[in-house]
């Protein structure tokens, strides 16, 4: 009788450590990042829309996708926080599709060689 007692204590507590109190943790944080949520932040949402936020609602905001396009989400659509890097020359993004235009230029010549 004492050692179903005891399984069942050391049950429990193996299912509080790995599955309660990780989803409390994650819930806890998920709400803080929409409390410190204000405009100009720049978000990822569930669906994968990037975009900077304009204006704050109690349970909603408007999401710039684009100049002057604007959606109205629900905040609960907040994927993540798009934490800013500090780029020294602020032009990062450029320089990287530079990159990749060259590699398919190169991957042009050789197919064209491969034809002749």
């Amino acid at each position: 009788m004492q050692t179903y007692l005891l399984l069942f204590v050391a049950m429990a507590a193996i299912f509080y450590l790995l599955i309660l109190r990780p989803q409390q943790r994650a819930k806890k944080a998920k709400a803080e990042m929409a409390q410190a949520l204000e405009p100009g932040s720049e978000i990822l949402t569930v669906g994968g829309i990037f975009g900077t936020v304009v204006e704050l609602r109690e349970a909603d905001f408007d999401l710039e996708i684009a100049d002057g396009v604007i959606m109205k989400m629900d905040r609960r659509a907040i994927a993540s926080v798009i934490r800013d890097t500090d780029d020294t020359d602020g032009d990062t993004a450029d320089d990287d599709d530079a990159s990749v235009d060259e590699d398919h230029e190169a991957d042009g010549d050789a197919a064209d060689d491969a034809k002749n």
